[in-house]
């Protein structure tokens, strides 16, 4: 029989969810940096772009922008500056050296916070 749950079961989870991240290795930097989830809402409207996406290019643009949004050292504008960025989104493949293999990392393991991956996250959603 499976355990009932209670509200203190709910409130403690809620106070432990209240922030959540996870360092993530990348071979390219030789490290790891910090990715924090963000609200589901704001990674669906995300992920709706990425179903639409019909070009490399434009699946590329979206992961990008995902890592963005859930990687806080990309925000600086030091860093946005350092690296002459035209667009703040652009700092994301520049300072990954546009390695893809690390973009495509920390694209899964953003991912991952919500049950998905970047191959079936518009599939799970419709069913």
């Amino acid at each position: 029989m499976a355990k009932k749950i209670t509200l203190e079961d709910l409130l403690n989870k809620k106070m432990e969810n209240s922030f959540q991240s996870k360092e993530v290795e990348l071979v390219g930097l030789g490290g790891s940096i910090t990715i924090v989830k963000q609200p589901l809402t704001t990674i669906l409207r995300i992920v709706d772009d990425m179903d639409k996406s019909e070009s490399m290019a434009e699946k590329l643009s979206v992961m990008l922008d995902l890592i963005y949004k859930c990687v806080p050292l990309f925000h600086s504008k030091e860093l946005q500056e350092k690296y002459e960025c035209a667009e703040p989104t652009d700092v994301v493949a520049k300072v990954l050296d546009d390695n893809m293999g690390d973009i495509q990392t920390l694209a899964e393991e953003i991912m991952a916070f919500y049950g998905l991956s970047t191959d079936n996250a518009g599939e799970a959603l419709k069913k």
